[in-house]
């Protein structure tokens, strides 16, 4: 009877060890609110994923990110609805500016996009000498 309640109590402790798990990725939420307090843009930023999610309380047609130094637009798309993805491989790591347009008015915050974080394809056809 003590062997079989050891070995359960052996075996949760493993599954639940191994059933954590350890991702190498950092989560922003940029929340950018109106002057009465609601939310009005969100930026979801994973740095696992290639691209960001841009979430609007209105419709907007379209968005800008702007180079903080020198106001230069870097990366400009349309959009219909209230949601879009930006690529963020299309953009280097860095602060920018984001505008948002609207119908009626433009939202602007400010943002920084992670740099991406890809596996080590470089031992990929390579022999490894590894010890037994």
């Amino acid at each position: 009877m003590k062997n079989i309640t050891l070995t359960i109590i052996v075996s949760l402790v493993g599954i639940i060890a191994f059933s954590q798990t350890n991702k190498n990725s950092e989560r922003a939420k940029y929340i950018t609110t109106a002057p009465d307090g609601s939310v009005s843009m969100t930026i979801f930023d994973d740095s696992s994923e290639d691209s960001m999610k841009l979430e609007a309380a209105d419709a907007f047609y379209k968005f800008q990110i702007l180079d903080t130094r020198t106001a230069e637009v870097i990366y400009a798309s349309k959009n219909k609805g209230n949601e879009c993805h930006i690529d963020k491989s299309k953009i280097a790591a860095g602060t920018y500016n984001i505008r948002l347009f609207t119908s009626d008015f433009i939202i602007t915050s400010t943002i920084t996009i992670s740099p991406l974080f890809k596996f080590d394809t470089s031992a990929k056809g390579r022999n490894i000498a590894m010890n037994p």
